[in-house]
Formats: structure tokens, sequence, C-alpha cells
């Protein structure tokens, strides 16, 4: 049965949105998820280097997989291939798609039940199984929407992560950690719809991109000059493009119940909030009240959040 996936809001005579999706998972070879890829979807098979192939001319565009450690385009010799191969239970093979609309998001939430039919094995399989689903939404167009997703995001998250749990592995890993306190807190206080802004008040919290919601194309995108002051210890290795990077949902591909909806479910949940002017002013005055408590805690504040979300109508 094939999921429906809403389309993510869109102004008023802009185009309809689309998402590059990235999914993480061990169980298979790359050569075999790429020849089931063909097999599902159509194309043709190219070798783009070791362990990276491209499914191209696929119903879904061209779609990359690899083996998704940096060592796979270093020269090794044997020794290197003998320890991709045993690491092959804890790197994980990473699916790559080229942006997507929420119908084609349909079609590849059916290869991954496929998938999983093969023996493809998520994060719950193992103890260091700390595998991912990553979206990358592209911006709406409207700066006003953007501004006030990022500012959702940030008010949303411990929230996010109470009610999607994050893998323990994952959480241990230094790739999905929360944004600091202080960010939400200025972000809360300053409500800013311009991303100049948002990016300044950002590297002055925090510059990595280890967070379930990683800005840094998004800001190298909107103002390349600021970007490469603000963020020097990038050196030029990030890539601007006018789409969130967001990092947080968990891949338990395996669990025949788990599907990319809960992924999409997530994010929807974020720019839902976002249109809501009232619920988002409410949440920021929450925000602002709990900064003067210094006990407070990211459980307390995730409560408030719910019983917020709730008094709104959106689901919790």
């Amino acid at each position: 049965m094939t999921i429906t996936f809403e389309p993510l809001p869109t102004p008023a005579g802009g185009s309809a949105r689309k998402t590059g999706i990235e999914i993480e998972f061990s169980g298979l070879t790359e050569a075999r998820c790429a020849e089931i890829v063909q097999r599902e979807l159509g194309g043709e098979i190219e070798t783009e280097g070791t362990h990276t192939y491209r499914v191209k001319g696929s119903a879904l565009g061209d779609v990359r997989v690899e083996l998704d450690i940096f060592l796979r385009n270093k020269k090794g010799g044997r020794w290197l291939e003998n320890g991709l191969d045993l690491a092959r239970n804890v790197v994980p093979v990473e699916i790559i798609t080229e942006p997507l609309t929420p119908e084609q998001i349909g079609a590849l939430d059916a290869l991954r039940a496929v998938l999983r039919d093969e023996g493809a094995a998520g994060s719950t399989q193992g103890v260091f199984l700390g595998f991912g689903v990553h979206l990358n939404p592209a911006l709406s167009g409207d700066a006003a929407h953007d501004c006030a997703t990022i500012l959702a995001y940030g008010l949303l998250e411990d929230y996010l992560r109470e009610r999607y749990p994050i893998d323990t592995t994952r959480r241990l890993l230094p790739f999905v950690d929360p944004w600091p306190r202080a960010l939400v807190d200025r972000l809360a206080e300053v409500r800013s719809t311009d991303m100049s802004e948002i990016m300044e008040i950002y590297a002055g919290e925090t510059t990595s991109r280890n967070h379930g919601l990683d800005l840094l194309p998004v800001f190298k995108d909107a103002a390349p000059d600021n970007f490469d002051k603000s963020f020097k210890h990038t050196d030029g290795h990030v890539s601007g493009r006018p789409a969130f990077h967001v990092r947080l949902p968990d891949c338990r591909i395996d669990e025949e119940s788990w599907s990319l909806k809960e992924a999409w479910n997530m994010w929807q949940t974020v720019e839902r909030v976002a249109q809501n002017r009232a619920l988002m002013d409410g949440l920021c005055e929450d925000r602002l009240a709990l900064k003067e408590r210094f006990l407070a805690t990211r459980g307390s504040w995730s409560q408030t959040v719910r019983t917020r979300l709730g008094n709104a109508g959106e689901t919790v």
C-alpha cells in the first residue's frame, strides 16, 4: 500500500516544494542495494568510485547508493577494503535522492518496504547502529515563513525528541546534538524574519553542523560573504543550498510498522506550527518566562510545548 505524503506549505503563486531524502541502514551491500533500486524503479547502474553507485534515470531521477564513510574514496589497498568489509555491520549504506515531490516520496517509501524484505536493518537491530533519515526540504520562498520555521524547530525540538525518541547510539554520537538552550532563548526573544540576522544569532551560540537541524547550508546560500566570516572553521567545506537539512529522525527500516511518514510527520508539525502566529507567540512567551527559571529542564519545557500544542488542536 502506497502511503500519502502531504505537501509542504507553499506561498500563493509559488512552485510546489520538493524534498531530497537520505536513508541510512545496514544489512545490504551498496552493490545489492543499487540492484534493488534498479529492479524496482528502473534506470541504469553506474559505478562512481569506491563503494559508490548511481542509478541513473530511475522513476525518482538519479539515486545515489554509497557506503557512508569518509574512507570510501581513500586509496589504501587491500587492508582498507578488508576494514570496510568488516565495518559493514556498523557503517551504513546510504540511499540519497534528488529533490522529490510528495508523490515520489510515496514511491521511495514503497522501495523502503522492499529493502526491509531484502534484509535491510535499522537502528534498533544492534547496540552500535545509530542510523537516521535525513530530510532536505526546499525553502518555501517566503522569508517570513522560513525564518518562522527555524524558530518553530527550536521551540519544538525538546518535544520532538520526546515524541519521536532517538536511538541511544545516535544520542551518544556527535551528529544530532540538540540546539543550545541559549540559542532557542535568543531566537524566541528576537523573532527575526531576516535570515542574515538569524545566522548571526546562530553563530553566537554554536558553529557546529552536528545538530538535529543543520542550518549551515541555508546560511551559506543566503549570505555567503557573511557566512565565511561567521563560520571560518568550515574552510569552504559547506555547500550552500536553499534547503533545510533535517538530521533528527531515526531509521527503523526493518520494523514493519515504520515508514518514512514518521519523519515526514515530524517536519510537517514544525512547518504547521510556524504558520500559526498565535501558537508561536504563546510558545515564545512561555520560553522567555522559562528562561528566568534556572532549574527548568528540557523535560519541563517539552511538557509546556505539549500543553500548548494540545490547546491549539495540534497532534501531541
